[in-house]
């Protein structure tokens, strides 16, 4: 009768852990879903990836005038709920673009800010 009396504190210490474990992944998830980025989100952040890889060669205003409606309008987004995946043309010089329009790059996009290559 004595084991019985022990182990209840622990059973309710492991539901509770449990319950607790549960609300958390809830909150992330719902927090994924909120803060799933927007095509524009993403035309931001390639628009700046493009200006920190061309440095001086692409002046600043050109960037918000003509790369960022481009990159709006070409990115391809696959919305899974919780996360975004983007494709873009995978543009390494003139001839990739107009021989293998195929070639692409995608990227992972989470919570509005961060976005990785897969």
């Amino acid at each position: 009768m004595d084991n019985i009396v022990e182990r209840q504190p622990v059973h309710n210490y492991t539901k509770r852990r449990f319950r607790n474990f549960l609300l958390i992944l809830g909150l992330f998830l719902v927090a994924l879903a909120v803060l799933n980025p927007t095509r524009e989100d993403f035309s931001e952040f390639a628009a700046d990836d493009l200006h920190d890889k061309l440095g001086d060669w692409l002046p600043g205003g050109a960037t918000d005038m003509l790369a960022r409606p481009l990159l709006n309008s070409i990115a391809e987004r696959d919305n899974y709920i919780l996360f975004s995946v983007y494709s873009i043309p995978d543009i390494k010089d003139g001839k990739t673009f107009i021989s293998d329009i195929q070639a692409e790059k995608k990227y992972l996009g989470l919570f509005k800010r961060f976005f990785f290559e897969l």
